[in-house]
């Protein structure tokens, strides 16, 4: 009689969060509190006791080749001191799972290759327009010192005399490039590659209100992966999951204890 074979362990959770939708006060409380938050939602089925997960963070990381301050400062935060395990708290008790994070710097299908110019500073949104005064609620109608901004945005120039300051030269916006497909070409290929040691569904968990990531969803779920979707604020249910029967569970985070 041959031996039995031996269980070949799960492989890790992809959990793909959008960190742009991250609440502030989330952010104030720091990025292990968060996913303890974020991960104490999904069942004890798609993470239990001892496994592990490995979290992407998407965001416009690099501006034109080089990684933007807030990039550098979140790599610091998920380096070495970044703990290798949380605790998640559950009504069956509590579970460790192993965890690595890392930002979401290249696609999961080919990790030696960034993609730059995902943060890209803009100058004044074009059409950008300013209403007619006085503004609702102000506390100074006949002399509003918003004024010369208005006159700005409606002449296009700085109202001063021969001053040439364009709207493009006071107001900036940031983009950010390339985040959501990147985001929506990782889950479809964490369906895909995926296998469930045990047969079935592969899981894998997406973190973002954004519903520019359904396309991405509704394609995983049909692939036959268990698409996790947990959105960081509560809201109703999104009208694209009617369809998707089996395949995709949706779960909401609760504002955190004050």
């Amino acid at each position: 009689m041959s031996a039995p074979r031996p269980k070949r362990p799960a492989e890790p959770v992809p959990v793909l969060l959008d960190y742009d939708n991250v609440p502030r006060a989330d952010l104030r409380r720091g990025l292990p509190a968060y996913l303890t938050r974020v991960l104490s939602v999904l069942p004890s089925t798609a993470l239990p006791h001892g496994a592990s997960a490995v979290c992407r963070l998407y965001g416009g990381w690099y501006e034109e080749r080089r990684l933007s301050r807030r990039a550098k400062a979140l790599a610091d935060a998920t380096g070495d001191a970044f703990p290798p395990e949380l605790w998640l708290p559950s009504p069956e008790g509590e579970r460790a799972v192993r965890i690595s994070v890392e930002l979401a710097r290249s696609l999961r299908i080919e990790p030696g290759v960034d993609f730059f110019h995902t943060y890209r500073p803009r100058g004044a949104p074009r059409r950008l327009a300013a209403r007619s005064l006085p503004f609702a609620g102000c506390a100074h109608p006949h002399g509003c010192p918003l004024d010369p901004v208005r006159d700005l945005l409606a002449g296009g120039a700085c109202p001063a005399l021969s001053c040439e300051v364009a709207p493009s030269e006071v107001f900036m916006r940031a983009e950010q490039k390339l985040v959501d497909t990147m985001l929506t070409s990782d889950l479809i290929h964490a369906a895909a590659a995926r296998t469930a040691p045990d047969g079935g569904r592969p899981q894998v968990a997406v973190v973002t209100n954004d519903d520019d990531i359904w396309p991405g969803i509704y394609t995983a779920a049909k692939q036959g992966a268990l698409v996790h979707h947990i959105r960081p604020t509560l809201g109703d249910r999104w009208p694209y999951a009617a369809p998707l029967s089996t395949g995709y569970a949706e779960y909401s985070l609760a504002p955190p204890a004050s």
